[in-house]
């Protein structure tokens, strides 16, 4: 299974390194993966520190596969 969450499910309206709309998606094995993904690229694409942002992104993880 793959757990992943949604740069726009977070930021609505976020802008991506290329001026479009930010389609980004944090990937991982794990919620803390997913954590950790997400909160690099918060800070280097969006220069946001997403240290109080850890329960927004947990309530946002869905899980693909069976």
């Amino acid at each position: 299974m793959v757990k992943f969450a949604r740069c726009n499910a977070l930021l609505s309206l976020a802008i991506d390194a290329s001026g479009k709309g930010c389609r980004y998606v944090a990937k991982g094995e794990s919620d803390n993966d997913v954590v950790k993904d997400m909160d690099a690229h918060l800070t280097s694409v969006h220069k946001v520190q997403p240290g109080e942002m850890t329960a927004n992104i947990l309530a946002s993880t869905r899980t693909h596969g069976s």
